[in-house]
C-alpha cells in the first residue's frame, strides 16, 4: 500500500487522496481494534481476527503506528518471524542494515 501511495504523492491532488486514504485506514484500523476488545471475551472467536486485521490496517496506513508495532514485534522474535512478511520485515531489516553501514 505504501509504495503505490508514495508514487501518488507527487502532485497536489494525489497528496490529498493519499491523506484521505491514510486517515480512513487509520480510523478503520482503530475501530476494528476497539470492536475486537468486547468480542475477545465471547465464546465465538471473533476478537483475535478482528484485532489482527485492525493492527495490519493501522500499520499499513500510519507510519508511526507501523514503527511502534514493528518495534514491539521485533522484541518478541517468535511472533516477529511469523508475521514479518505482512509488515515488510525483510525490507525494514535491509534498510536498517544499510543505514548502519552508511553510519560506519
Amino acid at each position: 500500500m505504501n509504495e503505490t501511495l508514495r508514487r501518488m504523492n507527487g502532485n497536489p491532488i494525489g497528496s490529498a487522496v493519499v491523506t484521505v486514504i491514510r486517515m480512513i485506514g487509520a480510523a478503520l484500523g482503530l475501530a476494528l481494534i476497539i470492536i475486537a476488545i468486547p468480542f475477545a471475551i465471547t465464546p465465538i472467536p471473533l476478537g483475535l481476527p478482528l484485532f489482527i486485521v485492525g493492527i495490519v490496517l493501522l500499520a499499513g496506513s500510519s507510519k508511526t503506528a507501523h514503527r511502534h508495532i514493528t518495534n514491539f514485534l521485533k522484541r518478541h522474535p517468535a511472533i516477529w518471524n511469523r508475521v514479518k512478511g505482512m509488515f515488510g520485515g525483510d525490507k525494514d531489516e535491509t534498510e536498517a542494515e544499510a543505514q548502519r553501514q552508511a553510519a560506519e
